[in-house]
């Protein structure tokens, strides 16, 4: 019996243990430029408040080794995390972005066919030339746009709330999907073309696509180097600081993955 109670209390006590040292993780879904809704004093008193020995950024490895010295004035992120470092010289300050983001989009002309295709979405709408599905699809991406913009006139708070998350998620499900099935099967997608940077031309039907495609594999990569760094900085609080768009996706993955090594903090409530 005292065998068997001591058992109880010795699985007790490494439970106990565990849960001290768990990694917390806070996602805080930004806006990169200076506003209203945020700004560098709002993050950094945020940062103050949950007093991370991690902050993540939006940068990939080449960024962050100018992230001192390449100061952008309107940054909140780049701004209140130089601050709090100043104040708190031991926190790591490190990326967790797809590697070579830009350059990639770029190289497989995802840029410019991404902000083309929405163009000509746009006008063949405007000019009643989708069909009538087509034309529900495109008002139902407006309306998502519309009701996001909203919260630009809201507080920080609500900024990272489940009800933007919610809207979010539709907005970017229409996006990267329902878009494509008009771009796909719509001939004024196939007859355009941007040009890469190699020379060759891509058209905005497959560049749209790689686009779409991207923002699965850009989220997923982010995820798993938000994952990465907390197995190796186990028991310590992270700060991740990511576009607000981002935010819902990498909470699902980070959920999806949660192996009790690490969990997620919800700073707002």
């Amino acid at each position: 019996m005292y065998k068997k109670l001591y058992l109880i209390l010795f699985f007790m006590s490494l439970y106990c243990v565990t849960a001290q040292t768990q990694t917390e993780i806070y996602l805080i879904g930004t806006v990169h430029k200076k506003s209203k809704i945020l700004t560098p004093e709002i993050l950094f008193d945020i940062l103050e408040q949950i007093k991370p020995d991690v902050i993540l950024q939006e940068n990939d490895s080449r960024q962050i080794k100018t992230f001192l010295d390449d100061i952008e004035p309107d940054s909140n992120e780049q701004n209140a995390t130089l601050w709090y470092l100043k104040k708190y010289p031991k926190t790591l300050n490190l990326p967790f972005e797809f590697e070579g983001r830009n350059g990639y989009r770029r190289k497989h002309g995802m840029v410019p066919a991404d902000a083309e295709t929405i163009d000509l979405l746009d006008s063949l709408y405007q000019a009643k030339l989708l069909n009538k599905k087509e034309m529900k699809i495109y008002a139902d991406y407006l309306h998502a746009n519309t009701e996001l913009k909203a919260y630009g006139n809201k507080t920080f708070k609500e900024l990272n709330s489940e009800q933007f998350d919610s809207i979010n998620r539709i907005r970017q499900h229409i996006q990267h999907n329902e878009l494509q099935k008009i771009t796909s099967e719509n001939d004024y997608f196939a007859k355009r073309f941007v040009v890469k940077p190699d020379g060759k031309k891509i058209s905005y039907r497959d560049g749209y696509r790689l686009w779409c495609n991207f923002w699965d594999l850009r989220n997923n990569s982010m995820a798993i180097n938000i994952i990465r760094t907390a197995n190796e900085n186990y028991g310590k609080r992270i700060v991740v600081l990511t576009g607000v768009q981002h935010k819902y996706y990498i909470k699902e993955l980070l959920k999806k993955y949660e192996d009790g090594s690490y969990k997620v903090v919800d700073y707002f409530k």
